[in-house]
């Protein structure tokens, strides 16, 4: 049987993902950005995180997802990277078990959409595929566009909420 290889978003590292088990594990420069305060991120990148840059066209393929879901207000560039780098070494290593480890609901709704293996458990609780839309609370109107930041027959600002059908 293969080794399983992780790819680690940022609260993996706060969990001490790459302390406590066995595989390979692997991140982005942009997702150790937002871990560099944390006391032992020199120590998981020496011992047991390879880290990797995702392909342009991976990270292009992650925001035409997260902007058909309406998740690409709550992406960040580290959030896309990870799931890019997730991408393409399922790509590169198709006989091999590769699972992305997050948290992040974003995250996790856009890599489903992707068909990207996910870690089974979250520390949040339980997950379900959303894609959201954007609104306004002041006249109900919504808007294709989830940039669209302020309504334009009523000027109130827009909100999220969860739509009813899942993206394909």
């Amino acid at each position: 049987m293969n080794e399983r290889i992780y790819v680690l978003d940022s609260t993996a590292f706060y969990a001490g993902i790459p302390l406590k088990g066995e595989g390979r594990y692997y991140s982005t420069y942009q997702v150790l950005g937002e871990v560099k305060h944390y006391s032992l991120t020199s120590q998981f990148i020496h011992s047991r995180v390879q880290v990797l840059e995702p392909s342009k066209e991976s990270l292009q393929k992650v925001k035409t997802v997260a902007a058909k879901t309406g998740d690409s207000k709550s992406i960040s560039e580290a959030d896309i990277s990870i799931i890019a780098l997730t991408l393409d070494l399922s790509a590169s290593r198709k006989e091999e078990n590769i699972v992305l480890v997050t948290d992040d609901f974003a995250i996790r709704n856009v890599a489903e959409v992707l068909g990207v293996n996910l870690s089974e458990t979250t520390i949040r609780g339980e997950w379900k595929n959303i894609t959201w839309i954007t609104y306004c609370k002041g006249c109900g109107k919504e808007y294709p566009n989830p940039k669209a930041t302020v309504c334009d027959v009523c000027g109130t600002k827009l909100s999220r909420k969860p739509g009813t059908t899942k993206a394909a």
